[in-house]
């Protein structure tokens, strides 16, 4: 904003610049007063003013002559420097021993009259600058004649630089300020409503993440045209809420349809005699029947997290889960290693769905890990938890696609619904969390979800549950 305001000043500047240039009598009237002034500085200084530089250097172009103020009988020259251009000024009984002026006595007297004036003399016609500049003034008890024929040693520019002081430069000193305070208190009073547009995107995108409604924008108090903008993005929301709330409804409605056909399926299955093919069938429903349970949770997230939010200690979550693996890492004759902090790690949330991302997080290490390798389950202060296993590994390119719903890596080996890590991410949202993928050191993966730790204090442990493995097996 000071930007602006001095942008401002310096087309001013401009114009009062070529406004006082161009009118050069002004211009010529003020540099001689200023010559004046600086004869009579000089004088008063104990100097003799002809060697000032400007009548010195040029004196075919600036001359001066200056007289005390007694009265006109007995006034007398103090100074003079260059005074062929300067009128004559005869003493009644004056006598021409007078140095300076004796040459000048035999053309006609006159008085000193106060005042600026141009003349164009006979002997400067054939000359380009040919006319005097002279003018006459009192300055403090001195009388001053100068004049000036052309403008040689551009005297008039320290004159220029002081009338821009006066008519602009300390104007601006106040004026600057001012403006800028005015361009601040218009500029937020402008941009009030667009702000007021930006903190409702703000929360809409974190209603989004959390799951919850899409609040309206406020369309009171806004100009027409924020308010307009306000009404488009309201209608959008509207829309989109609705299309929002008949997907979860759908999903929920086809994951709820299909698990009973699902179940008698299986159980019809069981009755068949033992095959081959049994067998595939028997495989294929249960994945069927674990993406319909994946689908369903997902479909229920955000109600369970706005339904059950309390307290939850992810670490002890995360501890239950690794005891209840044990039996899967016995059967594949695996490792589960767990470590955590000897405190509870708090969040807010929805323990269901924590357990749930913790669960599928350690179940996908187990699956895609060979046998003879150990999973680790590591809870640090955040509470951020961290599994690890020594399975394939993801390629960095497909990093950002193993988080999608029914994205599948064919490279990997087992089957899977290519939902679990998707529900994983939407579960971290909803905690404020995120989950990221990263190489383990030795080959694999890692996993690590983080949570928004609660604001009550941790809770202690009882010196029982310290960190250390929670099986090892094979």
């Amino acid at each position: 904003m000071v930007v602006a305001s001095v942008s401002v000043c310096l087309p001013l500047t401009l114009i009062f610049f070529v406004q006082y240039v161009s009118d050069t009598s002004r211009l010529r009237e003020a540099t001689l007063n200023a010559n004046a002034v600086a004869i009579v500085q000089a004088i008063e200084a104990g100097k003799d003013p002809a060697n000032l530089p400007l009548f010195r250097d040029f004196p075919q172009a600036y001359g001066f002559r200056v007289f005390d103020r007694r009265l006109l009988a007995t006034r007398r020259i103090l100074a003079s420097a260059n005074t062929r251009w300067l009128p004559a000024v005869q003493y009644p009984a004056a006598t021409p021993s007078d140095p300076d002026g004796a040459d000048d006595w035999s053309a006609i007297g006159s008085d000193l009259l106060e005042g600026f004036t141009l003349v164009r003399p006979d002997d400067l016609r054939d000359q380009p600058e040919s006319v005097v500049s002279l003018l006459i003034r009192r300055v403090n008890a001195y009388w001053v004649q100068t004049y000036m024929i052309g403008e040689p040693a551009w005297a008039g520019t320290p004159v220029v630089f002081d009338y821009l002081a006066d008519h602009v430069f300390v104007p601006a000193l106040f004026f600057i300020p001012a403006l800028t305070l005015a361009m601040f208190l218009t500029t937020q009073a402008a941009l009030r409503p667009l702000r007021r547009l930006s903190y409702s995107a703000t929360r809409i995108g974190t209603a989004v993440a959390r799951g919850q409604m899409l609040a309206h924008i406020p369309e009171h108090g806004m100009a027409r045209e924020f308010a307009d903008v306000a009404s488009t993005i309201n209608t959008i929301l509207a829309k989109l809420d609705r299309s929002l709330q008949l997907q979860k409804q759908f999903t929920s409605d086809v994951a709820h349809e299909l698990r009973t056909p699902l179940a008698v399926l299986l159980l019809e299955l069981s009755h068949l005699p033992s095959s081959p093919t049994r067998e595939r069938i028997k495989v294929d429903l249960k994945e069927l029947g674990n993406l319909v349970n994946e689908l369903l949770r997902f479909a229920q997230a955000e109600d369970v997290m706005a339904t059950e939010a309390s307290d939850v200690d992810v670490a002890a979550l995360a501890r239950k889960v690794s005891e209840e693996a044990v039996i899967e890492a016995v059967t594949k004759r695996q490792l589960i290693e767990f470590y955590c902090a000897d405190e509870a790690m708090v969040v807010r949330g929805s323990g269901a769905l924590i357990e749930i991302a913790i669960r599928n997080l350690v179940y996908n290490a187990l699956k895609y890990s060979p046998s003879q390798t150990t999973v680790t389950v590591r809870i640090d202060p955040g509470p951020v938890v961290t599994v690890e296993d020594c399975g394939p590994g993801i390629p960095p390119e497909h990093r950002d696609n193993v988080f999608e719903r029914f994205w599948r890596m064919s490279e990997r080996t087992g089957n899977g619904a290519g939902v679990g890590l998707a529900l994983v991410r939407r579960i971290a949202q909803l905690h404020d969390g995120s989950i990221r993928l990263e190489d383990r050191p030795g080959g694999g993966a890692r996993m690590i979800l983080s949570f928004a730790r609660a604001s009550s204090p941790p809770l202690h442990r009882k010196g029982s549950e310290r960190p250390g493995k929670v099986t090892q097996t094979g």
